[in-house]
């Protein structure tokens, strides 16, 4: 019973029957000595500093965390045992049987390894990892995690917080599935990876049809009459692909993030060539009691479900990478997502990164130290994440843009950069500077606007103008909140949606007809002291009237 948290097969993207999930109780210990202990019980995927962990202790820089879990396989001849971990924060080695197996530094993308020459001849697998994470006492990508949470800056966590797993194999098995829909010829580009790089052939079946494809090589998949996505009609293709004695379900959807012109000459935003306000909501993805991990499958869901029930069409996934379920629930439930790198570098400089909010001062990002990007290997490290995440996350349908610096934190060559990543990716859209310090590059002039009334102006550059924050209307509860933060407040539930349809009236419904293509509303929950949310932090309390959110969300289209 214990593997029922979170025990869904954690990989929709790829989805095999013999996967074993390895959530539930492991031993734990922590300790500064370097000495290796465990004298309680974690309820993983959740970090200690969570409630739901079974822990509530922070790790602190200087101490190191110990996992240790036993399981049993019955070894079958011919087969591998793949283990892996969905995200680890931050420094993880992990050991099978005592015999070290892999290190891992990061905390937001997987890594796994074949364990299979490491399980011992009766089956017996003790896995032990240890984890070290100095949240911001370095320079690492941590998002908004803090050991002092104030203002929008939030409780750290550490270690174990999303799935992990153990997949059976054949010896010559499906490493990766990559796909790319081409709405414009009709087909869908899927590129299956092997673990071995031989070439050989396999067996698609999709859309009622079975067709012989290629291993490690592109293979270009006729598709007729396409059923298009939207978040009006999120048509999914569910596939399954079998590459020996090897099988995986996966699944993709047909649709095109692009810009285009309208018959005014104005950029906007398209999805599937045609142009679509982007009316979204800010989702920074924490919980109460489990912080950045869902407590279920069906917390996600419902989540989801709420901001479409809201009238929105996107979410902006902010400084976090999420889970593989959030994203096929996200592409299934008909929203499109733009998603966020997690940010990172030295301390946020108040003046360098808010003065905008008060100014129209941008600075030219060469100056890296005033916007926390202190050396080169800082800077490469955070290229090479932007990198990793992007790849990792290419094949999620429901993604229509990258997001890569956000309010210059870190910021550092962004038109270099953009160039960089359009390599990797040139079927989304690139918001390369999220709120200010705009180099000029890039398809978009992309503000943030709090405390003050937006006033749009058509970029001269003659980009497309996105409002990509804004809003921050805050409805605490009940209890006092002395430390709260908020942009303005109001005191019912009537009076917030008052509020808010104010904000839009003022700030954005006028402006869509004159080019702006997109708004993102802060923010889907409260987050700690940050009470500005749409919904309670502990999911409970849905602060604003949906209907009327619904009818708002109406009045935001292109005509």
């Amino acid at each position: 019973m214990e593997n029922m948290i979170l025990g869904e097969n954690p990989r929709p993207d790829m989805m095999r029957k013999d996967t074993l999930v390895l959530n539930g109780l492991w031993d734990y210990g922590v300790n500064s000595t370097g000495e290796e202990e465990y004298d309680s019980k974690i309820l993983v995927p959740f970090s200690p500093e969570t409630e739901k962990s079974g822990i509530g202790r922070t790790l602190m820089p200087g101490e190191t965390a110990y996992y240790r879990k036993r399981v049993r396989i019955v070894k079958e001849e011919g087969m591998r045992y793949i283990l892996t971990f969905l995200a680890v924060d931050y420094y993880a080695t992990v050991s099978i049987n005592s015999r070290e197996v892999m290190k891992h530094e990061g905390g937001y993308l997987p890594f796994s390894e074949d364990i299979t020459e490491h399980i011992s001849p009766d089956g017996n697998v003790e896995i032990t990892v240890r984890v070290t994470d100095p949240t911001d006492s370095e320079a690492i990508e941590r998002g908004k995690q803090t050991l002092h949470p104030h203002r929008i800056w939030y409780r750290c966590q550490s270690g174990i917080w999303q799935s992990v797993y153990l997949e059976k194999v054949p010896e010559h098995y499906i490493r990766a599935i990559i796909t790319t829909p081409d709405l414009d010829s009709s087909s869908l580009k899927i590129f299956p990876v092997s673990n071995t790089g031989e070439r050989g052939s396999a067996e698609l079946e999709i859309d009622g049809k079975k067709i012989r494809i290629e291993m490690d090589r592109e293979n270009i998949i006729h598709i007729a009459d396409p059923h298009l996505w939207s978040p009006e009609n999120p048509y999914v293709y569910h596939f399954r692909i079998r590459y020996g004695k090897d099988e995986v379900e996966s699944y993709t959807a047909m649709r095109k993030f692009s810009i285009i012109s309208d018959e005014k000459g104005i950029r906007r935003l398209a999805l599937n060539n045609r142009a679509i306000f982007h009316h979204g909501i800010l989702d920074q993805g924490y919980m109460k009691n489990s912080l950045l991990t869902y407590e279920s499958d069906e917390a996600i869901v419902k989540d989801l479900e709420t901001v479409k029930a809201m009238g929105f069409n996107v979410i902006r996934k902010h400084i976090k990478i999420e889970s593989p379920r959030w994203y096929y629930h996200a592409t299934r439930l008909g929203l499109i997502v733009w998603q966020d790198m997690v940010n990172g570098g030295a301390n946020y400089r108040d003046f360098a990164v808010t003065l905008p909010l008060f100014t129209t001062s941008f600075m030219r990002d060469r100056r890296n130290r005033l916007l926390s990007r202190r050396n080169d290997e800082e800077k490469k490290r955070y290229e090479s994440f932007i990198k990793e995440s992007i790849m990792y996350l290419y094949s999620v349908p429901c993604i229509g843009m990258w997001c890569i610096f956000n309010e210059g934190w870190g910021q550092f060559d962004s038109s270099r950069i953009l160039s960089e990543i359009r390599k990797l990716d040139n079927t989304r859209t690139i918001d390369i500077t999220s709120g200010w310090h705009d180099q000029g590059a890039g398809d978009f002039l992309s503000k943030h606007v709090y405390f003050r009334p937006y006033r749009f102006k058509k970029d001269r550059k003659g980009r497309c103008v996105l409002l990509s924050e804004f809003g921050g209307i805050g409805l605490g509860e009940e209890e006092s909140n002395a430390k709260k933060f908020t942009y303005s407040d109001v005191s019912s539930s009537d009076e917030l949606l008052k509020e808010i349809t104010k904000m839009y009236e003022r700030d954005v419904i006028p402006y869509i007809e004159k080019g702006l293509s997109a708004s993102i509303y802060t923010q889907l929950s409260d987050v700690e002291q940050e009470t500005n949310g749409l919904i309670s932090y502990d999911r409970k309390r849905i602060k604003v009237p949906i209907h009327g959110m619904k009818e708002l969300s109406k009045r935001l289209v292109i005509h």
